[in-house]
């Protein structure tokens, strides 16, 4: 379709025989028309070009149409399956989506574009994880009632809202158990960025099935990176130089398992065969050119959980009732892949 300015609803009723109002129905999703006059009211909009002013409708609706979602670093291949879970989820809807994206976590940026886009810029905002110093953020939020607003990957306490959550602390868990079934017991554990409440959580599922197993956690056994992935290659250098170093390596995120891998292959150590190394996310794409084995992963649903934050937040935006908030957890599973084997003895 060729989107033509000078298009008017009132051509677009004429055109189709019906009256404006009835245009008007089908451009706002309203199923009050019948399904053979939609259907000639939306060829009609295809061939004369005709697109919505959405500036007026939400002069006149106060309403915007459109869905804000704001991540960290929307740049990062981490969010490759959940930002096409947002798109494809909002292609089936009538609501469009803006995308902002915060470089490093920084807080004075997420609080600009949380004003911004709650001051009438859209309907609902989506934000994708939180940092433990997020205060501000958290504290402005706490205070907007008049829009609605979802948050994926974070449970904050102290903020109720709608929450789409991942099991993190039992993915975490799920990981040693494996590495423990596939005979390992000198299990060492690379941090993430010691910012994220993730981190803590997949930090704590480690410690707890370790200590539930009855096996010792060393803390040179633990790890800690910086807000940088990439220190897990400095990380795995210290675990290997160990006097006796792990057989197998859990790893907060993808992203660092990554750098794991490569700092043992260039120390002429085997994957898996001398080390075994495990992430989570399981990752569609690896940053920085990866080429290494496929890595084993605690993966979740990231790309379902993008198609279900649009279509709950379309589902309360639309009913004329109000709703109970949204709270539901994920659960993870094992991906075995290529960077673990059995220990023998």
């Amino acid at each position: 379709m060729r989107v033509n300015k000078g298009v008017s609803i009132v051509d677009v009723a004429k055109e189709a025989n019906v009256s404006p109002a009835t245009v008007s129905r089908v451009v706002n999703g309203i199923n009050k028309v019948k399904p053979e006059v939609k259907e000639r009211i939306l060829e009609t909009i295809d061939t004369l070009g005709y697109t919505p002013n959405h500036a007026a409708r939400s002069l006149v609706k106060k309403e915007t149409g459109c869905i804000g979602i704001i991540v960290n670093n929307l740049h990062d291949p981490f969010f490759h399956d959940l930002i096409r879970g947002f798109e494809i989820g909002a292609q089936n809807t009538n609501y469009a989506v803006m995308f902002c994206s915060v470089q490093g976590g920084d807080v004075k940026s997420k609080e600009m574009y949380i004003r911004l886009l709650t001051n009438g810029f859209v309907d609902a905002v989506i934000l994708y994880g939180s940092y433990l110093n997020d205060t501000r953020v958290i504290e402005y939020l706490k205070e907007t009632k008049h829009i609605e607003y979802l948050m994926i990957e974070n449970d904050m306490e102290e903020l109720e809202c709608n929450k789409l959550l991942i099991d993190n602390y039992g993915g975490a868990g799920k990981a040693v158990e494996y590495l423990l079934s596939k005979g390992h017991k000198r299990i060492a554990h690379i941090c993430g960025n010691p910012n994220k409440k993730v981190t803590q959580e997949r930090l704590n599922g480690y410690i707890d099935t370790m200590n539930k197993n009855k096996l010792a956690v060393r803390s040179q056994y633990i790890q800690c990176t910086s807000t940088d992935y990439k220190s897990g290659y400095d990380c795995m250098k210290v675990l290997l130089g160990l006097a006796e170093p792990p057989t197998a390596v859990f790893c907060s995120d993808d992203a660092i398992a990554s750098y794991a891998v490569r700092a043992a292959l260039e120390q002429g150590v085997r994957i898996p065969e001398d080390v075994s190394i495990m992430g989570f996310d399981n990752q569609t794409i690896l940053p920085d050119s990866y080429k290494g084995p496929d890595i084993s992963s605690v993966g979740q649903p990231l790309y379902q959980i993008g198609m279900d934050s649009i279509k709950l937040i379309c589902e309360r935006l639309n009913s004329k009732e109000p709703q109970a908030l949204i709270r539901k957890t994920y659960e993870t599973e094992i991906f075995e892949k290529e960077t673990v084997m059995f220990m023998e003895g």
